[in-house]
């Protein structure tokens, strides 16, 4: 027997590098997918189609040599430690339409939608949240990328034409309306990135740091008290601190300007955040840079800024209308700085993993 799950990517219109620091984010599933396709086997045999690769694997702790294959080890054998029961063999083939390495979320799409597959098919019973938390466990322990849980939470429980506000301290959850909302592009430059390779777990350990010398979680601290802490911190964990402190604030703003469609304040946040980043915790790249400076002036954009992880990926950009032209004329300025294409595509906000009905 055959079954089919589709698993989307997300975007984070605001709150970056917040849900690991126990503050606000307001994502959104996007109609970009991972297809898993689980047959019944008598072993795992797991073929990806973007990268023409196939491994077979029993579960237990050991690692791939292959990384993708490790995202799909991982969630299987987290799941199996959640159930205390013998997962049965599948053959399982990936197929995505959602770019890896482009700061969507292709690796929670994957371990979302492995977990959430398995557990349909052996009517497991796990809600949607346990689903989330199985594959960020999995993530931090078995990948050894220590993120946080906005992802999964925004692949698994996701709905259309919504956000979602995550309060990550504690898990809470809501949904943002976002019928009306402007149009959402999603702008890949090119440069990819590997969050395994060390500059994303290093920011988190400088978030850490303040953390420990405040005595404060992030919700709990306000700019002067930082100030006053500035020299026991140093200067890298006092700028990653100002801009989880006015991040969090962001998000709370962003919500406000969602409810009363005050699209220019909505760009403006956007933009803010992007500085922030660039300036404060320090993880943009000459490449994005480049792109959200040329792309937040053209008229017709309300605002745009990196997202994902940083070092690369995506920018999303705002706008009023369909930019495809005017962004076509910035990527032949980019070829000729970088020698590199970027990439554009509108998306739709999307509902969660679910499976797909075989006629």
């Amino acid at each position: 027997m055959t079954y089919v799950f589709k698993s989307p990517g997300r975007i984070n219109l605001i709150g970056e590098h917040t849900d690991y620091n126990g503050g606000y984010v307001l994502p959104a599933a996007i109609d970009k997918y991972t297809y898993l396709t689980f047959e019944e086997s008598d072993h795992f045999d797991v073929y990806t189609k973007d990268l023409n690769k196939s491994v077979e694997f029993s579960i237990d702790e050991r690692k791939e040599k292959d990384t993708w294959a490790n995202y799909v080890k991982g969630a299987i054998f987290h799941l199996t430690k959640y159930v205390k029961k013998t997962i049965k063999p599948f053959k399982i083939e990936i197929n995505s339409t959602l770019p890896i390495g482009a700061g969507l979320s292709s690796s929670a799409s994957l371990m979302v939608g492995i977990i959430y597959g398995i557990s349909k098919i052996e009517r497991l019973n796990l809600d949607r949240e346990r689903i989330a938390e199985i594959a960020h466990e999995a993530e931090n322990e078995f990948v050894g990328v220590s993120c946080g849980i906005m992802d999964q939470y925004a692949v698994a429980l996701a709905k259309k034409d919504s956000f979602i506000l995550i309060d990550a301290a504690d898990g809470h959850y809501e949904y943002v309306s976002a019928i009306g909302f402007p149009k959402i592009t999603i702008v890949d430059s090119g440069v990819k990135h590997e969050l395994t390779s060390g500059g994303y777990n290093m920011r988190r350990n400088e978030c850490a740091r303040a953390i420990e010398i405040t005595g404060k979680q992030f919700k709990e601290m306000t700019n002067s008290l930082i100030d006053s802490k500035r020299k026991a911190l140093g200067e890298n964990s006092y700028k990653r601190a100002k801009h989880v402190i006015e991040e969090n604030q962001r998000v709370l703003d962003m919500i406000t300007a969602i409810e009363n469609k005050d699209w220019e304040k909505v760009g403006w946040l956007v933009k803010k955040s992007h500085e922030s980043l660039k300036n404060l915790f320090e993880i943009s790249t000459d490449e994005i840079d480049f792109l959200v400076d040329r792309i937040n002036a053209l008229e017709d954009v309300y605002g745009a800024r990196m997202i994902g992880g940083g070092f690369g990926g995506s920018i999303i950009v705002i706008s009023k209308s369909d930019i495809k032209m005017q962004l076509k004329e910035i990527n032949d300025a980019y070829k000729r700085q970088f020698g590199i294409e970027m990439k554009s595509y509108p998306v739709k906000l999307s509902s969660g993993v679910r499976k797909i009905n075989l006629f």
